[in-house]
């Protein structure tokens, strides 16, 4: 007897609805397995979930994947049945997963005591009876082996298992190239911050001997030094103090990139953090025969925050200012803010600059690491394109942020803002 459901059941014609309803119902099914499987960017979790949604469409008790090196494969994940496969290592050799490997087409096995000698025995003891193997195939390259299986004495895998598993093995394929691309950027980041921290740490040491040197020197400890010769040796400390601004701000990227930037808040008075920009950036504009000024508005607070990030961001935003700025002048104004929303007193750190101005199409591209922006084409501003990318980041770690306001050559302000107490 006909089960009530079954198509033979309705009038002629039905039929054709009950196959379109079908198909919905596998696209719908399809639509949600490429979900899942896109959803995953991990490659560990990526074949576990493919194993164990292929269980479910494949109607089996058991589904691994295997990884192919050479002459070997090894199991990197497994559900069901066949779980003690696990990690387990195997020559492909005489193997249908080799065969697959070769062929780069789907097999299926009746009989699972037909494969090698070394699956003749192991396999049928798990209780594992009909496989379907189908290579996993992304962009040309061989990523692996989808091996599906069902209870010994169960039907085989027939055409409709093997298109739908099929199907499901090619996205998981495109998935699981996507994911281990990522995860090879992702390395290729971490080991080039870790490059980056290595050599700047590196650098510091005979820096900090030039540095020292160039102290003796200035002060004459060695003698007196004729006015050419001071000339040179403020000229040489400029300089080292200009590199060691660079240094600290590839030290500091590393720390932002890995999540590894400490904040030590202290007790800050505005007029000694303004005074100490001075020997940095005077002979800097000096340099360029450009006007620089420090201006402070009477009756500012002490700030409770990271006095040594608060000077980094605002040696950004000046060496940048300058770089920019080829006549005129360049002005730091520190005053008092409004409160934020939440009723929090603010201070605000204007640089202001004469210079060539920003066209509003590269404001957004501004904070971008390694961003470099040329109004002009000459290629003569050249840098890291770390400075404003670690000025944002600092003051969003401060508790602030950071305002631009500029017009191509009409020059530029950009404006640190901070609560009185992070």
């Amino acid at each position: 007897m006909n089960a009530p459901h079954d198509p033979a059941n309705y009038p002629p014609g039905v039929d054709l609805l009950w196959s379109d309803y079908r198909k919905t119902e596998e696209l719908g099914t399809l639509r949600q397995v490429a979900r899942s499987l896109a959803a995953e960017t991990n490659p560990e979790r990526l074949v576990q979930t493919l194993c164990e949604l292929s269980m479910v469409r494949g109607r089996a008790s058991g589904a691994a994947v295997s990884e192919l090196s050479g002459d070997n494969g090894v199991y990197v994940a497994c559900s069901g049945r066949t779980q003690p496969l696990l990690g387990m290592s195997f020559p492909l050799e005489g193997t249908f997963t080799g065969r697959v490997a070769a062929e780069r087409r789907a097999i299926t096995v009746d009989d699972p005591s037909r494969s090698s000698a070394f699956f003749a025995a192991l396999l049928p003891s798990l209780g594992i009876g009909p496989i379907l193997l189908v290579p996993l195939v992304a962009n040309d390259e061989l990523l692996g082996v989808l091996s599906v299986s069902r209870d010994q004495g169960h039907p085989t895998f027939d055409e409709v298992d093997e298109e739908r598993l099929g199907v499901m093995a090619d996205l998981a394929a495109l998935a699981l190239w996507k994911a281990r691309l990522l995860e090879e950027a992702r390395s290729a980041d971490a080991a080039k911050t870790s490059l980056l921290a290595t050599l700047s740490h590196e650098l510091r040491t005979p820096l900090a001997a030039l540095e020292g040197y160039g102290e003796i020197l200035e002060d004459e400890i060695l003698g007196p030094l004729s006015r050419e010769q001071r000339d040179v040796v403020t000229r040489l400390r400029t300089v080292g103090r200009h590199l060691g601004s660079l240094i600290e701000d590839i030290l500091t990227y590393a720390s932002l990139e890995a999540d590894r930037l400490a904040v030590r808040d202290s007790d800050v008075r505005l007029d000694e953090l303004a005074d100490s920009l001075h020997p940095f950036l005077e002979p800097l504009a000096r340099e360029k025969e450009l006007a620089f000024a420090i201006e402070l508005e009477p009756g500012l607070p002490t700030l409770r925050t990271d006095e040594a990030r608060v000077r980094q961001i605002l040696l950004n935003l000046c060496q940048n200012a300058i770089k920019f700025t080829e006549q005129g002048e360049v002005t730091v104004r520190l005053s008092r803010g409004s409160p934020t929303a939440d009723g929090v007193a603010t201070v605000r750190v204007a640089v202001k600059d004469t210079g060539i101005g920003i066209a509003p199409i590269n404001l957004q591209r501004l904070f971008r690491p390694f961003s470099q922006i040329d109004e002009h084409g000459t290629g003569r501003h050249r840098g890291t394109g770390l400075g404003l990318y670690i000025a944002r980041s600092l003051a969003t770690r401060l508790g602030g942020r950071i305002e631009v306001v500029s017009r191509p050559g009409d020059g530029s302000t950009f404006t640190l803002v901070l609560p009185e107490r992070h």
